[in-house]
């Protein structure tokens, strides 16, 4: 199967860039103060615009107070380092402030104004993008906290103290949001949505159904433990309608759900902010974990994983001496081999080798002065340097200037959804044909995510694709059960959703794989978090939320039982 590279012209590359210099430069004041954000004094097109920007900043970790916010989904499922050793203590309220007042007093409250306009002037195609936005917001918002405020929130000064709803009932209210999104974008109104004020799908009303018809498929995998009747239904249905992302589609342009980056530094900054984050405010002090580096470079019999050096940059190809000056840059160096480890299965301190420098699950160790020696983020997806093995720091014009993606709903992520949906309920779908291609889809969007690696000595032909997905599938086919097989559909999902800061965290909660995950450096590291505590600006401002007992406190929609406790 040959790889597929599809190019966003440069006129969709230079709308993106003014949607996105307008709604800086015009409407800042209305999306940081949604107070003013009124019908009476709001331009539809130029709200919607900031509700879509500030929705992207809301996902993108861009918060000027460095809080740690949805990053921590990435951090409890080992993509990247938890600092530890005990869950109880790895993150504290405010470190998901940002992430509760960006959404509440930011894009959802512009949304509800949106709404309203859209209902006064029939401008049914902005309230449909609107209310896309706000389904999700709502969804991600409940598998990261689980009962959140909605049904008496926006009120103003008639309700400034808002009520949980429960986890269940907002599912259900994100639910309906895409049905009426749906017939909203299926309308014909006399005004539709401006290509360069959407920085998303750039004007095209037919892709936002689509993607709202894939969320309704993203809601129904996810509760399927709930109901599985009723997923079984709804998912048929949606295969039967045919309108799923699948990164298929007559213009040549993506339907993935992703924020797009550029190489622009200031007025605005349009970088990748993990780019900012980790090639130009070093010392970031955020480093890989090493069971996901393991699992890419060891965890298959044809080699490491042909995404590889599109995830991980290596600024070193060695290790320090175990002297003096090694253990104060890598303090492994002085520890013993954890005893609740297992022996050439877990990695630990330099096991992987070759340069992979990172740290363990709930690893404590103070930050020492490694920044230019760590491993860290790669091509894909924000758009760093490939590892072409030339072992150099990193910097603000390495790789591709910042120019990636954060990936929302991609094409291959809908693949695993499908193929966990039927092997589990039985959907029409077939399992080894949604697992093929969603290795596929992945692969495709990787290594063809910039052009200039097309050529390198270090990017794996098509025979090294073809050889790993050969081996995934005869792997699937010789499993002796489901489980086995459901461990390889969420192993590759997991890996497919590296920069995604929800999905690999919902999968491992709800079906606990991959198994075999490394545990925390300490054997007793307490209960893992099944939901984050509530951010301190809402524990501190609203008498109607008090902090949860613990952070075993599981969303309604995770019934496993797989113990995650290690």
């Amino acid at each position: 199967m040959k790889t597929i590279y599809k190019k966003i012209t440069a006129l969709i590359a230079l709308s993106l860039l003014i949607g996105l210099g307008a709604c800086e430069s015009v409407d800042l004041d209305v999306n940081e103060n949604p107070n003013t954000a009124t019908p009476a004094n709001s331009d539809i097109n130029l709200l919607l615009n900031g509700a879509m920007l500030n929705f992207s900043k809301w996902l993108g970790e861009e918060d000027e107070d460095n809080r740690i916010g949805f990053e921590a989904g990435m951090e409890v499922v080992r993509m990247l380092h938890m600092y530890g050793p005990l869950y109880e203590n790895a993150f504290q309220p405010g470190d998901f402030d940002d992430v509760w007042r960006q959404a509440f007093s930011g894009h959802l409250s512009d949304i509800q104004t949106i709404k309203t306009i859209s209902d006064e002037a029939d401008l049914f195609h902005h309230k449909g993008v609107a209310q896309i936005l706000e389904s999700y917001t709502l969804t991600t918002l409940v598998d990261y906290f689980g009962d959140i405020p909605y049904s008496t929130a926006f009120q103003g000064a008639d309700e400034f103290n808002a009520s949980l709803d429960e986890d269940a009932e907002v599912y259900d209210v994100a639910m309906t949001l895409l049905d009426e999104a749906i017939d909203n974008l299926s309308e014909e109104p006399a005004t539709s949505i401006p290509s360069t004020g959407d920085i998303f799908y750039f004007g095209d009303v037919t892709k936002w159904i689509t993607l709202a018809k894939t969320l309704k498929l993203r809601i129904y995998n996810n509760t399927r433990l709930v109901d599985p009747s009723s997923s079984l239904a709804g998912i048929n249905a949606l295969l039967e309608d045919g309108d799923l992302i699948d990164d298929i589609s007559p213009d040549g342009l993506s339907e993935d759900f992703e924020v797009k980056y550029g190489t622009n530094a200031s007025a605005p900054d349009v970088r990748h902010p993990q780019f900012i984050n980790n090639y130009q405010n070093t010392p970031s002090g955020e480093y890989m974990n090493m069971y996901f580096m393991n699992l890419m470079v060891n965890g298959f019999e044809s080699g490491p994983d042909p995404r590889t050096r599109y995830y991980f940059y290596r600024q070193v190809s060695d290790f320090p001496a175990a002297d003096a000056q090694g253990i104060f840059d890598f303090p492994c160096l002085a520890e013993s081999y954890p005893t609740h480890y297992t022996q050439g299965v877990d990695a630990f301190c330099t096991s992987i080798g070759s340069g992979y420098w990172g740290r363990i699950h709930g690893d404590a160790q103070g930050l020492p002065s490694d920044s230019d020696k760590i491993t860290t983020w790669g091509t894909y997806p924000i758009g760093g340097k490939f590892d072409d093995d030339a072992f150099e720091p990193v910097g603000i014009s390495s790789g591709m200037g910042g120019a990636g993606v954060n990936p929302i709903v991609l094409s291959s992520f809908v693949y695993f959804m499908r193929a966990e949906a039927a092997l589990t309920l039985g959907t029409s779908d077939n399992d080894i044909e949604m697992l093929r291609e969603g290795i596929w889809s992945s692969m495709n969007k990787v290594v063809n995510f910039d052009s200039n690696t097309a050529g390198s000595d270090f990017a794996p032909t098509d025979d090294d694709l073809n050889t790993y997905v050969l081996e995934i599938l005869a792997d699937y086919v010789g499993a002796e059960n489901d489980e086995e097989r459901l461990n390889i559909i969420m192993t590759q999902a997991y890996i497919a959703n590296w920069g995604n800061v929800v999905e690999a965290y919902n999968n491992y909660r709800r079906t606990g794989m991959p198994l075999d995950m490394t545990p925390t450096q300490l054997e007793n590291s307490g209960a893992f978090i099944r939901s984050f505590k509530y951010p301190s600006v809402a524990i501190d401002n609203n008498p109607n939320i008090d902090p949860k007992p613990n952070q075993a406190v599981k969303v309604f929609w995770d019934l496993g039982d797989s113990d995650l406790d290690f």
